[in-house]
């Protein structure tokens, strides 16, 4: 709660599908990231990702969620051609809109948390590259794009536990070379980056699974609790 009083704001950037026949365009999120924000008494706030609002506009929020995506960030962000086709970019808008976000938010040391594609796009504002296509690189012997796989725990911050159950997987792009300043504290056996913080900022988190959807295993319920206390604390300060 902020100030003892009134719930933190979260913003989660959503998804959008074009107009087609028979259905207007229109924005969505996954009810599992209102639920996992909610059920803790923050108020979500859903933040349309190609519409003209000034990024400047959404500076009242107390924190910012990058949501996950199906859709891959063009590897133009971050430096490379495209040479994998069997997967649909994110539109440009949303990729402005989240750098934008980001910008806003890392200026005014609020909270950020990027979860799946969100994760991504931290690494790639932050100078980073990512791996096109995971299972055809052959970089990792792990299935990614579903099921569950452990993760190892090592970044040297006290409130990250030694070790958790395996962590849910859904997605097929993986970080390459990792951002300036964000330090990793979760990796796949086979060393893929799952997890990183940037220890200079309050909270500025990242992981590749979906916490939202594992409420109940014991790092996303950390991660929750350090992500709304920070914000809460950044707002007691600020007021």
């Amino acid at each position: 709660m902020k100030n003892g009083e009134k719930p933190l704001l979260i913003g989660i950037t959503s998804d959008f599908e074009p107009e087609e026949t028979g259905r207007h365009a229109r924005f969505f999120l996954k009810e599992p990231y209102v639920r996992y924000i909610s059920s803790a008494g923050a108020i979500p706030l859903i933040i349309p990702s190609t519409v003209s609002i000034p990024v400047d506009a959404w500076g009242f929020l107390d924190a910012l969620i990058l949501s996950g995506s199906g859709l891959d960030i063009s590897p133009n962000h971050y430096g490379r051609d495209r040479t994998f086709w069997e997967n649909t970019l994110m539109p440009e808008d949303r990729v402005r809109t989240e750098i934008g976000l980001l910008k806003l938010f890392e200026k005014n040391r609020k909270p950020v948390f990027g979860i799946c594609g969100g994760f991504q796009m931290i690494n790639v504002y932050r100078g980073g590259t990512l791996i096109e296509d995971l299972p055809s690189s052959g970089r990792s012997s792990i299935e990614h794009r579903e099921g569950t796989h452990p993760v190892v725990l090592d970044g040297g911050f006290d409130w990250i536990p030694a070790g958790v159950p395996p962590v849910n997987t859904f997605h097929h792009q993986g970080i390459d070379r990792v951002g300036d300043r964000l330090i990793p504290f979760a990796r796949t056996p086979d060393h893929m980056v799952e997890g990183f913080i940037d220890p200079e900022l309050p909270f500025f988190t990242g992981v590749q699974w979906h916490p939202e959807r594992q409420e109940d295993h014991p790092l996303s319920r950390i991660l929750l609790s350090r992500f709304l206390e920070t914000a809460s604390r950044m707002a007691d300060r600020g007021a």
